[in-house]
């Protein structure tokens, strides 16, 4: 549940923006307010509250000046939907090993580029369940998930397949049985800042601060079959300090960790 903030729609809004943001509102427990021709400004000013306009292109947050609109796309998961569709090759697919049928586990979803790759590998058949801690990034992505619709079909379909979750990754990995995922997937927030990073502004403006520590690392373990992985800034020392087996990509600003489970060791 979104903790506070208003619904509206653009200044000169069509009906079915108006039936949409009523709807939103009342899905996310939030007061629903008409424009009346007040600027997003003076929305801000008069709530003191995030301001959602939803449109029939998307749904937008704004928290006022200094602070980029934060809304759903698919980033560069477009470029490599493509890629991969066409070789078969991702750096993420590839570190995870990932098989059609694979249950995976996204548990930092954020925009969910990695998550949209990842249902397109395990297609039909597989299943990807995103984590995302923040409730306003968690409800913008499940809605953007299920209506973008980008010009290359596959990918539409692979981010309907997505279930977003919001939920803190320790306390939902603790509810899992044993051994009900393939893969556990983390992105967390880079300790280093890299200087590539700056669209993911938006994101950050909105984001829950979730700590990787050596708890969920080991209810990570329990429930993955087949292995644990950390994607992470090249200087990261969690890769060290929770066992990681690093994957060095040359001249990349990350690296892919990877914790080979016992379950998947065994076959």
């Amino acid at each position: 549940m979104i903790e506070y903030g208003i619904v509206t729609t653009p200044g000169r809004p069509s009906s079915h923006a108006v039936l949409k943001a009523q709807q939103l509102a009342g899905k996310w427990g939030l007061p629903f307010a008409r424009r009346n021709k007040r600027s997003l400004k003076r929305m801000i000013e008069d709530y003191g509250a995030p301001v959602f306009i939803v449109s029939r292109e998307r749904i937008e947050v704004h928290k006022g000046a200094g602070c980029p609109p934060f809304f759903f796309h698919p980033n560069g998961a477009m470029f490599r939907a493509k890629q991969f569709y066409r070789y078969g090759k991702d750096p993420l697919v590839d570190a995870c090993r990932l098989q059609p049928g694979d249950t995976v586990v996204d548990a930092t979803l954020g925009l969910a580029s990695d998550a949209q790759l990842a249902s397109l590998a395990v297609g039909e058949k597989g299943k990807v369940t995103g984590l995302e801690s923040s409730p306003v990034i968690a409800a913008i992505v499940k809605e953007g998930l299920l209506s973008y619709q980008s010009s290359f079909q596959p990918l539409n379909e692979a981010m309907k397949r997505i279930k977003a979750v919001n939920a803190r990754h320790g306390e939902w990995l603790r509810n899992q049985p044993d051994n009900s995922a393939d893969v556990i997937y983390f992105d967390p927030m880079f300790e280093e800042t890299v200087k590539q990073s700056n669209g993911f502004q938006p994101v950050r403006s909105f984001a829950s601060k979730e700590t990787l520590t050596g708890s969920v690392i080991e209810e990570a373990m329990r429930v993955a079959r087949k292995r644990i992985v950390l994607k992470d800034h090249f200087r990261s020392r969690r890769f060290e300090e929770f066992g990681f087996k690093v994957h060095i990509r040359p001249s990349a600003s990350y690296h892919f960790g990877v914790i080979e489970t016992e379950k998947s060791e065994m076959k």
